[in-house]
């Protein structure tokens, strides 16, 4: 897991320091190690101050990566190179099947490094004909992963994503430059909006301009299993390969779980346990909060190791500024579901936990929160297989990045077993009338639920009712406290901004208003303030550009 950045140069050569800025910004998300590529030199350093000699100079294509070790020996920092020196590549991400990528290799490559990410650049090495975009067109079909990377053939610079959003990406074009990154603080510049490149796509940038192209995506299946049993078996047999893949060459002895004593988190915590992994638990919430009962509960029936945070109203107001910083939104309900997951992981990286996995998405899955009962009372079963795809699909805008950079901000790991590609195929192959029991179920996700029992996970536990995650942590209503004691005077403006930040989050929680006005104010101008530290003068003023290439 690492940090990517660049810039393209349309027809020109711009100063590259301000890579080393965007290096810096984001230097959380990959403190091991580091380096530039700077129009086909490769440079790299254990600490990002020894290259900052080599930011002096003026290049058409310049990318920067930090890195931060799971796979992989402690050996060569990207930038990797293809073995006929053509291409240049830097990667965010994990692969879960690079192993096998490497079989799919026809000529022998010499290999720097036993890491995922250089087995990227040997298959578009075979696939490059003379057009990058084509190459990566090809490639990014076979990956299965998380993963933003860029590559560069000294002319162009093709950027693309992974199809469902695990890891972000931005970028903005200012004037004939393009700059991208994988946080949108390295681009904030008080005028051009971070653009995020949509999941799956790609962006292709050369001297004819830039364009962000669709890639590969993931297509909806058609519904097949009808049995309940059948339903049940299949879903298991990829979930624990779900697991047991995002395990494979992990070299930490500990891995931390976020963790709310609910079906989700515990289920993937007796996966874990399954393969024998040392595993902590982190849960955060108020003293009385659902989730922290239930998490001691839970952990104490199960044998498992965990560690809470209490949260008070001190606590949060101390760190509003720093999870809207990290997070990069002040939406009031995005904030409100940040800081329990923010503390849970300041709380793991200081044990010293690099990887954690979560249980998100297996609502969107099996049809888990209650809004769906609605949407089969009022519109059908067909209607809720379509809801739950775009719930999932669209999962990325208010929910994945959000907890990649929540994670990431204490360079910590974030694996989703039920994001795993065969997982999202399956469970979408399952029939939603296998999912929920009418408008009714107020359990929902039966396959899901009985899948955890076999599995070994207690009915009572398996059966617990869903709780929100603001709700759970008893997070609601103090940030409202806070903001009503702090805000004299609420500015409509803020407001308005504020509740464009929430949009979608607030159609997947079926809420039309959400908190009071003096909350939304008081974030968003948080945020304002934030962006304005973050303004480098790269990108606030007029750069001399040396003449055309």
């Amino acid at each position: 897991m690492c940090t990517i950045c660049g810039h393209f140069a349309k027809n020109a050569k711009i100063n590259s320091s301000d890579i080393y800025d965007m290096l810096v910004k984001m230097s959380h998300r990959g403190p091991d190690s580091h380096g530039v590529y700077l129009d086909g030199k490769l440079i790299r350093a254990k600490e990002i101050k020894e290259l900052t000699e080599q930011f002096t100079r003026e290049t058409h294509i310049a990318l920067g990566h930090s890195r931060l070790t799971i796979i992989g020996e402690e050996g060569l920092t990207q930038p990797y190179r293809s073995c006929d020196g053509k291409l240049s590549l830097i990667h965010n991400g994990e692969i879960y099947n690079y192993q096998k990528l490497r079989t799919f290799l026809l000529r022998e490559h010499k290999f720097q490094t036993s890491s995922d990410s250089e087995v990227i650049v040997h298959l578009l090495e075979e696939t490059y004909q003379g057009d990058l975009l084509e190459a990566v067109d090809k490639v990014i079909g076979l990956l299965d992963g998380m993963y933003a990377l860029a590559v560069t053939d000294g002319r162009s610079v093709v950027v693309a994503r992974d199809p469902i959003g695990k890891k972000p990406l931005y970028y903005i074009i200012n004037g004939d430059v393009t700059y991208f990154a994988s946080e949108k603080k390295a681009l904030w510049n008080g005028k051009d909006t971070p653009r995020r490149l949509n999941p799956g796509n790609v962006l292709n940038m050369d001297d004819s301009g830039t364009n962000e192209y669709e890639g590969f995506t993931l297509q909806l299946p058609q519904i097949d299993i009808v049995d309940f049993r059948e339903a049940v078996e299949a879903y298991k047999e990829v979930l624990i390969a779900a697991v047991q893949k995002r395990l494979s060459g992990l070299n930490e002895s500990r891995t931390g779980v976020i963790f709310s004593g609910g079906i989700d988190s515990v289920l993937i915590s007796k996966l874990l346990q399954r393969e024998g992994k040392n595993i902590i638990c982190y849960c955060t919430g108020t003293g009385d909060s659902g989730d922290i009962v239930a998490a001691r509960s839970v952990a104490e029936d199960m044998g498992l190791e965990l560690k809470t945070t209490i949260i008070t109203e001190d606590m949060v107001e101390n760190i509003l500024a720093e999870v809207i910083e990290n997070v990069e939104e002040s939406g009031l309900l995005q904030v409100e579901v940040a800081i329990p997951m923010y503390l849970a992981a300041k709380l793991a990286a200081q044990d010293g936990i690099r990887v954690m996995f979560t249980g998100q998405a297996a609502d969107e899955l099996h049809a888990g929160y209650p809004w769906y009962n609605e949407v089969v009372s009022k519109f059908g079963y067909l209607r809720l297989h379509e809801r739950l795809w775009e719930d999932l699909t669209f999962l990325y805008t208010d929910t994945l990045e959000r907890e990649d950079k929540l994670t990431m901000a204490h360079s910590i790991e974030l694996r989703a077993p039920y994001l795993d590609r065969d997982v999202i195929q399956t469970s979408m192959r399952i029939s939603p009338m296998l999912k929920i029991e009418g408008g009714m179920d107020n359990l929902r996700k039966r396959v899901h639920r009985e899948a955890a029992v076999e599995l070994g996970v207690p009915p009572y536990l398996a059966f617990r009712p869903k709780d929100p995650a603001q709700s759970g942590s008893g997070i609601h209503g103090i940030v409202e406290k806070i903001a009503k004691r702090c805000v004299q005077r609420v500015d409509s403006d803020l407001v308005e901004e504020n509740l464009r930040r929430d949009k979608g989050s607030l159609y997947r929680y079926d809420e039309d208003v959400y908190g009071s006005a003096a909350a939304r104010s008081y974030l968003q101008r948080i945020e304002e303030e934030i962006q304005s530290r973050f303004i480098p003068p790269y990108l606030c003023c007029e750069r001399r550009r040396t003449a055309a290439l």
